[in-house]
């Protein structure tokens, strides 16, 4: 029960975008779609705000998913994160983030429903035209509400407890950005190494997303 716990709430939210420091204006939107492998292929859709926050660029964003194949809506993930440019000399910036995150998934043993959060920090050399950048991260799942299916009570475990489970694990991500643009359209790879809360490696060794915007 708890790898299946730790499957829904720790695995790395690796679909979403990284997008170019360099290119955000206050006053701005930008809408994306994004596919990882997190650990299976999760594409999403975004809306993204970019605004000025005590003088810094930042950006607020909504961002939703589903588990790629039979397009399960039972099979979801959905965040709503900040990012605020921290640092900037030249053409080096760091920028920091963090999101809400809620994952959910519906199989013939339970029915799972995770809450938690990311916080990550991004750091690297853009200009307007392309960008390339290291990121680190850690993804915390913090609640989980299962449920277990009759199925699974009838010919498994009859006494299987639904209820709350709480600390269900986190995940460290380390990794690499690029991207480059045309015009208001801009082109994201993102790549790197997934850990455990305690430093081992998972049963996927990578992760790696690509994803596309738009300004307007």
């Amino acid at each position: 029960m708890w790898a299946a716990i730790l499957l829904v709430g720790a695995s790395p939210t690796v679909a979403r975008g990284q997008w170019n420091l360099a290119r955000l204006t206050p006053g701005e939107s930008r809408m994306h779609v994004t596919a990882g492998v997190d650990p299976a292929v999760i594409p999403s859709i975004g809306y993204d705000r970019v605004a000025s926050l005590f003088g810094r660029t930042a950006q607020v964003g909504v961002e939703g998913g589903v588990v790629a194949g039979e397009a399960d809506l039972r099979d979801f993930r959905a965040r709503l994160s900040g990012r605020v440019q921290l640092v900037r000399y030249g053409g080096l910036r760091l920028a920091a983030s963090a999101a809400a995150i809620t994952r959910g998934t519906d199989n013939d043993v339970f029915r799972a429903v995770n809450f938690g959060a990311d916080l990550g920090a991004t750091g690297g050399f853009y200009q307007r035209g392309w960008f390339v950048a290291g990121e680190i991260g850690f993804d915390k799942a913090v609640m989980t509400h299962v449920t277990h299916t009759k199925q699974y009570r009838d010919e498994n475990y009859a006494e299987a407890k639904n209820g709350w489970y709480l600390d269900n694990g986190g995940t460290w991500r380390f990794g690499v950005a690029s991207g480059v643009a045309i015009g208001r359209t801009e082109l994201m790879l993102r790549a790197g190494i997934p850990r455990t809360q305690g430093g081992e490696s998972l049963p996927l060794p990578a992760y790696v997303s690509l994803g596309l915007g738009v300004r307007f």
